[in-house]
This record gives structure tokens, C-alpha cells and sequence, in this order.
């Protein structure tokens, strides 16, 4: 954690504030003079209190309602654990590791374009937002430089000083507009009749020295507003690297991020510089109006880190890729951190961690069917799993570029989810042996075996007559077959009722 930037941050979050309230308010007092002839003799003193008021209420908004109101405009949903176990997990980890306060509370977006973001004025109380696209398109280990970049966003405070900058920003871009909009409908009206008041003497100082500030001033908040911006992605991505301990992680789903063809529509332009990447496309632009550096640029560095994960590993990389030697890093963050070693990837850091059990990734899978997931298995061998706010009929797998129709779980594809799934034991034959026949038909390469009974909406455990594989089906189960993990064989299901509509007992 940086705390000299966390300080600095605080120092000039106040200083924002009382210069863009400044800018605001002389803005506010030379537009009302402009129109001071035509309107009334005090629109000096009454530009100059509206934007007073302006820049109060402005900031009362950004610093109590702004997460609420981004997250509206976003269209973003809060989501629970027992839905999405694996975002969870991932932002569990990456709070420990950052040492955060409190557990952020997790939104996904209804949208399919890979994105994130994070608000919240402190640590105490933040939020996490990812898109339902980023979540079908990044692997564990991308999902994680992600969620430790938005994590570094909220404990370097950088949420809460980008809230009050596009508050400002969006503040004097306001005024502006009205300004312009008020001078294009009555110039020829003011004009004429300070004309002949004062001869003309006065009018054109005033005038120009209003439309200097009503142009140059949004330039300048834009271009400071911005430049932070851009700053601050680049801390982030060192804090990712360094928490993660994996900066192939971040990189690759920037990647991903920047070769997706998705545009994010529920963004606003207002709340561009606070995703990862921005939305508009901008980030191939190195101007000075662009709200993050190249994107490009931000991989090269972060897959220049050979040494090591540290900060120290990301200075040199960004000195070696950019070749400028800015002060990106504070100096006693540099000096007093000892060796990052870089884990391999598929960790979740510290020691090599034991194979996770089969049963377990079968039984999330159970949970994910049931909740509405989507699964594609792409020739190339990635195996997709499409959360149910992606709401695109196609998906583009990363790793080879297939287009893939997306088609939402049925109860036949929630039972073929069930009997991969759902293994209670198996016979002793199938013990790396030969799958023995039972009197059926033969149990192997997918030919059906002998049919067997069930009762719909119980839960039951049914045998393969194939080779004695037992599952266990649940309650919402409405296939007619079911795909034998053990020999392969189709296993025809009949439903079996009582005559008034009650289960019957066991199947045979």
C-alpha cells in the first residue's frame, strides 16, 4: 500500500476541491456580467451564487450518493456467493492480501463487453463491479489481476479523489454548456444594448474574457482530470502485480479486454476513466484527452517483469518499455521492499497448492447449473462457463476466435450437468478396470443401456445397469436420459406416477 500516496491523495482531494470551486464560481460571476446589460443589473452576483450552489450540492453528491448513482447508471445488480462462488473467493483473497478493512460488496453488470470497476469513498465501504462478459472471458488468474486492480483503486483511495475530479469536471462542463448555449440565442440582444450604454468600450473585454473561461476552462479540467486519471492506472497495475504476484495474470485480460469487439453501452461517458479499460475505445490513444494510458503500453510492462513482482520489478519495466524515468513510484516504497518472487500460474499464491477434488469442481458446477449458467466446450479445449447476465445469443471463445451460440440451460442440459456430476460411489469395478456388464446392453461408447424408473421431484439415487455407477438426481431433474460418466452409456429415464398424481415409491 502506497501511504505517501494515500496522503498526497487526501492533501489533494482538498485542493481539487477549492480550485475547481474557485474556477467554478469565477466562471459562474464573469457569464452573469456578460449578461448583465440585458437581464439584470446583478446577474454578476447571481451567476457567481448559482454556481456557488452548483458546486455545493455537486459535491455533496459526489462525496454521499455517487456510488449509488454509478451503479444505477450501470445498470449493476448486487450478487451473492452462492451464485457467483468464484468471484467471491477471488475478491476474498485479494482483500486479505491488500489488508482492506472490509469485504466489498460485489455488483455484476448485464452486459456482454469485458469491463470492472470500483467505487466507494473509503475502505470501509466500496463496492466491486464486474460485467458479465469479464466473467465469461477471464480465466481464475485473470479474474484476479482484475479484482487486485480494482482493490488497489480503493485502498490507495484513488475512488474517492477520481469522484470528486469528475464531479468538478462535470460541474464546469455544465456551465459551460449553458454559458454557450444562453451566448448563441442572445449575443446579437447583449451586444446591442451595451453598444448603447457604453459606445462598445466595455462590451468586448468582457465578453472575450467570458468565452476564454467558458472554453479553456473545461479544456484545462479535462486535461488535469485525465492526466490523474492515467497516473493512477499505472499504480494500480503495480499494486495487481504486486498482490497477485502474477502480472501475466492482469496482462492477459487486458488483452482479452482490448481484442473484444463488445462495446459496454450501460457506461457513461462522465464515468469513463473509472473502469479498468476504457469502454470508448480511448485506450489506443496516447493524447493528453485519453483517460488511461495505451493499453499496449500497460501489457508490455506488466509482461516485461521478469525479476520479479514488486514495485521495484514494475519501475524497471516501465522505464525499460516507456524509457521515461518519472517519479511513477514513491522513492520509500522502492527502498524498503524486499524480493517478489513470481508464482507460476494456476496458484493461488503462497505454496503449491493441492489439486482441487474433482467431486468439488463437479459439485459447483451442480450450483451453476441450477442458478442459470451456460457451459461451451470450444474445440480448442477451453471449457467456458457463461454466467447468466450475459444476455448476447453468441460468445467468441478468447483462446481460438470460435463464434459459439449461447443457449441457456434446459432441464436436459441441466441433467447431463447432474450426471456428470452427482457420483455418489462407484462399483468396485470401476477401479481403473474394465466396466462390467450387468445383463444389460453393453454400457460403452454411448449405447443405451437397460431403462431405467424414477420419481420426479425427489431426490434419488439411480444405478447405470451398465457398469453400477450410482448418481444421485435432485428434485428439479426432468431429462429423459442421462450420459454414464463410467462407461459412456445412455441411460433412458422413465418418470413413474401414481394414479393421483403421488410418487409411487423407489424405481425398480
Amino acid at each position: 500500500m502506497f501511504w505517501s500516496v494515500i496522503a498526497a491523495n487526501r492533501r489533494k482531494t482538498v485542493l481539487l476541491i477549492v480550485l475547481m470551486g474557485l474556477l467554478l464560481v469565477l466562471s459562474g460571476g464573469m457569464i452573469g456580467m456578460a449578461f448583465a446589460d440585458v437581464y439584470h443589473p446583478y446577474a454578476g452576483l447571481i451567476g457567481t451564487a448559482l454556481a456557488g450552489a452548483v458546486w455545493i450540492i455537486m459535491l455533496l453528491t459526489s462525496l454521499f450518493a455517487s456510488d449509488t448513482i454509478l451503479l444505477g447508471l450501470s445498470r449493476a445488480h448486487e450478487i451473492d456467493r452462492k451464485t457467483y462462488p468464484q468471484l467471491f473467493n477471488v475478491v476474498e483473497e485479494m482483500v486479505i492480501a491488500g489488508s482492506l478493512p472490509a469485504m466489498p460488496r460485489v455488483f455484476v453488470v448485464d452486459d456482454p463487453a469485458p469491463n470492472a470497476f470500483a467505487m466507494g469513498k473509503s475502505p470501509e465501504k466500496s463496492c466491486i463491479c464486474v460485467t458479465a462478459g469479464l466473467l465469461a472471458m477471464c480465466t481464475r488468474d485473470e479474474l484476479q489481476g482484475v479484482v487486485a486492480h480494482e482493490i488497489s483503486h480503493i485502498l490507495n483511495r484513488d475512488v474517492l479523489y477520481m469522484t470528486v475530479a469528475a464531479t468538478m469536471l462535470g460541474s464546469i462542463l455544465l456551465l459551460s454548456d449553458i454559458f454557450a448555449r444562453s451566448f448563441r440565442y442572445s449575443s446579437t440582444v447583449r451586444l446591442a444594448s451595451r453598444s448603447r450604454r457604453t459606445g462598445g468600450r466595455a462590451a468586448g473585454p468582457l465578453l472575450i474574457v467570458s468565452l476564454v473561461l467558458a472554453v479553456i476552462g473545461p479544456i484545462l479540467a479535462r486535461v488535469l482530470y485525465f492526466s490523474i486519471s492515467r497516473r493512477r492506472e499505472y499504480l494500480a497495475d503495480a499494486t495487481s502485480a504486486r498482490l497477485t504476484r502474477y502480472p501475466e495474470g492482469l496482462a492477459s485480460a487486458l488483452q482479452k479486454i482490448g481484442e473484444s469487439t463488445d462495446m459496454l453501452t450501460s457506461a457513461p461517458s462522465a464515468t469513463a476513466p473509472f473502469y479498468i479499460v476504457n469502454p470508448y475505445r480511448q485506450h489506443l490513444s496516447n493524447s493528453v484527452f485519453a483517460t488511461h494510458p495505451p493499453l499496449e503500453e500497460r501489457i508490455r510492462i506488466l509482461r516485461a517483469m521478469s525479476r520479479g513482482a514488486g514495485y521495484l520489478d514494475y519501475f524497471r519495466a516501465y522505464v525499460e518499455v516507456t524509457h521515461r524515468r518519472e517519479k511513477l513510484i514513491p522513492a520509500s516504497e522502492l527502498r524498503d521492499e524486499g524480493r517478489v518472487e513470481i508464482r507460476k500460474g494456476g496458484q493461488a499464491g503462497g505454496p503449491v497448492q493441492p489439486a482441487r477434488p474433482e467431486s468439488t469442481r463437479r459439485a459447483g458446477d451442480i450450483i451453476r447449473a441450477l442458478n442459470g449458467f451456460a457451459f461451451i466446450t470450444c474445440p480448442c479445449g477451453l471449457k467456458i462457463k457463461l454466467p447468466p447476465e450475459y444476455r448476447e445469443g453468441r460468445f467468441v471463445c478468447p483462446r481460438c476466435r470460435r463464434e459459439h451460440p449461447v443457449n441457456r440451460p434446459d432441464s436436459e442440459s441441466v441433467g447431463s450437468v447432474l450426471s456428470a456430476s452427482a457420483v455418489m460411489g462407484r462399483a468396485a469395478s470401476a477401479g481403473g478396470k474394465e466396466p462390467r456388464n450387468r445383463g444389460g446392453r453393453e454400457g460403452r461408447d454411448g449405447l443405451p443401456t437397460r431403462e431405467v424408473r424414477y420419481l420426479p421431484g425427489t431426490w434419488q439415487k439411480i444405478t447405470c445397469t451398465g457398469c453400477g455407477h450410482a448418481y444421485e438426481i435432485s428434485p428439479r431433474f426432468r431429462a429423459r436420459r442421462l450420459t454414464c460418466s463410467g462407461c459412456g452409456a445412455a441411460i433412458p429415464l422413465a418418470p413413474v406416477h401414481e394414479p393421483d398424481g403421488r410418487s409411487s415409491g423407489l424405481p425398480a
